[in-house]
């Protein structure tokens, strides 16, 4: 039999195409529905399409929203629990650069699509992370354009226009103060002008100054002391497509870890994997373990032979770099009003009471529902975080919290992987039923990215 070699040829270069357009759109939203971010560093969500209507809530910049609709100059958004409002069109985007390290390229994504793809070039030290000055590495995570400067000088160093990146960010102020490369002060003050969709401070030891930026050097070598080049043609029309405000880049090493951190379950398997490897370990609920233990900040533990049900959840998190310790003592100074128990952040004990875990995931997670599996199913998926009334008087009904496995009882009900009181070991416990204990609080954790975990 004859075979037909062109026909072979063009199935073979189709699969490739399909291959390539499931790579290009990760995590397509749902049919009818767009996600789109702020631009500016708070926008007003209003009940009506009106400037003179209600103030609902603010969201932050880089803020991924959910748009079902339009009307006229507003776009309709859902937010938590299904609730709806409006935001000005000229405040929000779905536009976003992606860098590829490895692969020396920059995309210009609108949503789901390759709108441009730009060859482009690094620091002189390509592979690594940038972690402080002169290192010669160009930075990994999730920053936004903070600066644009037209014109810059030397025009040879950096062509016809010049965007600045919002480096460093959350996570490399955490680690340089974890590695005592900066001062308290200077990682608070990162934190804070992150927050505020403002440029960090640029005079630390971490470095300073990554732009996306032009120069008559191009494409033709990896020549940047960190930055990422681009051909003088190439930037100009990257700033010709894109919002001059607060745009969201991302950086990843390369397009397998793209393709990781954007899996829509990333998350929550790798908590249920660490969760996993915690159990196979084993602790013990001690009281110890419920006292003040003084810990290093951040990324503090203790011996992790022993601990409460908070710490099954810190744990966990922690072994995919999500650290609840710095996130609560972050949100506890930016949002004081949030946690009015608390007069003055406590590293050593903060992140370890249940009632400021709900305040932060209340805020900074999925909100999901609190029927028990039995009634909404669709809504529980193993790796979520359930937080339970234990009905025991101590002066809060948010008193307990655990995981939810992958194992199930003989009803279906999922498990719950926790520490359920002093003298228990870590493991895998009946508590979904929906009789008890009372189900207050389920999350589902968003992007690494939103928690600056790389």
């Amino acid at each position: 039999m004859k075979t037909n070699y062109s026909l072979y040829i063009l199935l073979v270069l189709g699969f490739f195409h399909v291959a390539y357009r499931v790579w290009e759109a990760p995590n397509p939203p749902p049919p009818g529905q767009q996600r789109m971010y702020p631009v500016v560093p708070e926008v007003n969500l209003r009940e009506k399409p009106s400037l003179s209507s209600p103030i609902i809530k603010r969201i932050r910049h880089g803020r991924w929203i959910k748009v079902i609709g339009k009307e006229n100059r507003w776009y309709n958004v859902e937010f938590s629990r299904g609730k709806k409002g409006y935001i000005l069109d000229e405040l929000i985007t779905d536009l976003r650069v992606i860098v590829l390290k490895d692969e020396r390229q920059l995309m210009l994504m609108k949503g789901k699509t390759v709108l441009k793809q730009y060859p482009m070039v690094l620091g002189f030290n390509p592979k690594d992370d940038k972690i402080r000055q002169g290192d010669g590495c160009t930075p990994e995570g999730r920053f936004y354009i903070c600066e644009v400067i037209q014109n810059p000088k030397p025009a040879a160093t950096y062509g016809p226009v010049s965007l600045r990146i919002s480096y460093p960010n959350t996570e490399d102020a955490r680690r340089g103060y974890k590695n005592r490369l900066i001062t308290k002060d200077q990682y608070l003050a990162i934190v804070k002008a992150i927050h505020q969709g403002q440029m960090p401070p640029q005079d630390t030891p971490l470095g300073s100054s990554i732009k996306i930026h032009g120069g008559a050097l191009g494409v033709s070598k990896d020549w940047t002391w960190g930055c990422i080049a681009m051909t003088n043609h190439d930037i100009t029309d990257l700033f010709s497509r894109i919002s001059p405000r607060l745009t969201i880049v991302e950086i990843y090493r390369n397009r397998q870890q793209e393709k990781t951190y954007n899996s829509s379950d990333l998350v929550s398997q790798s908590i249920l994997a660490e969760a996993g490897k915690l159990m196979k370990k084993g602790c013990l609920y001690t009281p110890l373990a419920t006292t003040i233990i003084p810990i290093p900040f951040p990324m503090g533990d203790f011996d992790s032979s022993i601990g409460v049900c908070t710490d099954v959840v810190v744990r966990a998190l922690r072994g995919i770099n999500i650290d609840l310790q710095a996130l609560l003592y972050e949100d506890i100074l930016l949002y004081p009003r949030r946690y009015h128990r608390i007069p003055t952040p406590d590293s050593n004990i903060d992140h370890r009471r249940t009632r400021n875990l709900k305040v932060f995931f209340d805020y900074h997670a999925e909100v999901l529902t609190t029927a028990p599996p039995l009634k909404n199913p669709k809504q529980w998926r193993p790796g979520d975080i359930v937080i339970m009334d234990t009905g025991i008087d101590n002066g809060t009904i948010y008193d307990h919290i655990g995981i939810v496995s992958s194992r199930k009882n003989p009803q279906g009900i999922p498990l719950v992987i926790n520490l359920w009181t002093i003298g228990w070991i870590l493991n895998e416990m009946e508590l979904l039923n929906g009789d008890y204990p009372v189900i207050v609080g389920h999350y589902r954790l968003r992007h690494p990215f939103y928690y600056g975990a790389l």
